[in-house]
């Protein structure tokens, strides 16, 4: 028999019976007076829970979203009362949640029977969740990523001169660098999940002031690129970090970085990311810029 793999479709049972059912009870679908709890978790660990927190600031709520395949958050309860949480869109991130209850996770999951595109957080609960999951069919398991932080300026690295935000009348070639820096990082395209919808988080990035870049004044070309993907009032997580070939090598990655904090300590006390273990120029990069661990990411992309 195959093992099993992300299924392509959602059933319409209740998603309530079908996790109480898979994991006798001890997960349970959240509801919009489950919010405070949700909230309490999500500050218990600011720089680890940046994007799940930024989702539900988003929604407002943690009550389940409008439609077959909205957004859900699950929860497990203990004696004083919500211990752990896992958000579900088309991520899997798993809120104050440790490898007992990422297995949980992981059985409620397989039940709902939903598509994803990854799963992401602290090492240990997205490892269990994933095994539990018994899904097989992921492109990759990246499992060790320093999560890192920064509550400070640089006091190393002066920041590179023109990083600004973007504007909406340069759609076109920040599209062009998210893609290019999406392809080389994945090694895929970003399209292959839906071009309307990459094209549309772009274009949000830019109107939100996320979207930060370098133009060269002389060919005006985009030279170096990134983005606030979350955004909460206690943490912004960078990602896209982004140089253009032509002009690697020039010391432009650690004055840009430099730049990105200092604009990211605008929007909130901490700044955060996550970066590929094998990456060594980039860790040394973030490392100079100020940049220290806070634990172990994994991200499993399917």
């Amino acid at each position: 028999m195959p093992p099993p793999v992300v299924p392509l479709w959602s059933p319409s049972a209740s998603p309530q019976s079908r996790v109480e059912r898979a994991t006798g009870g001890a997960v349970r679908v959240l509801t919009h007076a489950d919010t405070p709890a949700v909230w309490s978790l999500l500050r218990s660990d600011p720089v680890a829970h940046v994007s799940a927190a930024a989702a539900v600031r988003n929604r407002g709520t943690a009550a389940p979203g409008k439609g077959r395949n909205g957004a859900l958050l699950l929860g497990i309860d203990g004696a004083e009362g919500l211990d752990s949480a896992c958000w579900l869109g088309s991520n899997i991130i798993p809120v104050a949640a440790d490898a007992e209850a990422g297995e949980l996770f992981g059985a409620a999951l397989r039940a709902l029977r939903r598509r994803v595109s990854s799963i992401y957080g602290r090492s240990e609960p997205v490892l269990a969740l994933h095994r539990a999951t018994g899904w097989a069919n992921h492109r990759e398991v990246r499992d060790a990523q320093p999560l890192m932080f920064t509550d400070a300026p640089s006091a190393e690295v002066d920041p590179l001169p023109g990083v600004r935000r973007s504007r909406i009348e340069e759609f076109d070639p920040v599209e062009r660098a998210c893609a290019a820096m999406f392809t080389e990082e994945l090694g895929f395209s970003p399209y292959q999940h839906g071009a309307a919808q990459y094209r549309q988080r772009v274009r949000e990035l830019i109107e939100a002031g996320h979207s930060l870049i370098k133009v060269d004044p002389d060919t005006r070309q985009i030279v170096f690129k990134a983005e606030f993907g979350a955004v909460t009032e206690e943490a912004v997580q960078v990602q896209g970090v982004w140089v253009h070939p032509a002009w690697r090598g020039r010391g432009l990655a650690a004055p840009g970085m430099a730049a990105v904090v200092a604009y990211g300590l605008k929007l909130a006390p901490r700044v955060s990311l996550y970066v590929n273990s094998y990456n060594t120029p980039a860790i040394r990069t973030y490392e100079r810029v100020g940049f220290q661990r806070s634990g172990t990411y994994t991200t499993v992309l399917f």
